[in-house]
């Protein structure tokens, strides 16, 4: 019995494999970049809150499409290492407790803004610009779609 189809050589497999291998080479030379002084996953969170201020933890686990105890470790990181502070909410009747980057977290994250240049250098061997930004429209709208369908 032959298989017509594979599950390994299909778009969904694809896809996670080609995710993870960025993931892990980002990780990697973020790394390098920063003389470990912050994680990406780190990094990721204190620009969250530079694009989106006063983030609370459940809104963050869904602007990053994460588990919310994942969210509430990296903040306890983030907090222990004074890179962001918890502000209490002005209207005494909600206590909802949302976040922002304390000086010296807006001073780590700007000074550790990542290349991107060196994984678009490798990419841009191999791919036009062209395909690179019609690639990065088409992830996009597919994470778009799959957002509005309620699967993130």
């Amino acid at each position: 019995m032959t298989k017509t189809k594979s599950f390994i050589n299909g778009f969904t497999f694809q896809m996670e494999i080609t995710s993870r291998i960025f993931y892990n080479l980002t990780r990697e030379m973020f790394k390098e970049d920063t003389k470990n002084k912050i994680t990406l996953d780190e990094y990721i969170i204190l620009e969250a809150f530079v694009l989106y201020p006063h983030l609370n933890k459940d809104t963050l686990a869904i602007v990053l499409v994460r588990d919310k105890k994942y969210i509430e470790r990296m903040l306890s990181g983030l907090l222990k290492k004074k890179l962001i502070k918890e502000v209490k909410s002005p209207n005494s009747q909600i206590k909802v407790q949302y976040y922002e980057l304390t000086a010296a977290g807006e001073k780590l994250y700007s000074d550790n803004v990542p290349k991107n240049d060196k994984l678009i250098a490798i990419l841009a061997k191999f791919i036009s610009e062209n395909e690179l930004l019609t690639f990065t429209k088409t992830l996009l709208k597919v994470r778009n779609i799959l957002i509005s369908l309620g699967y993130a």
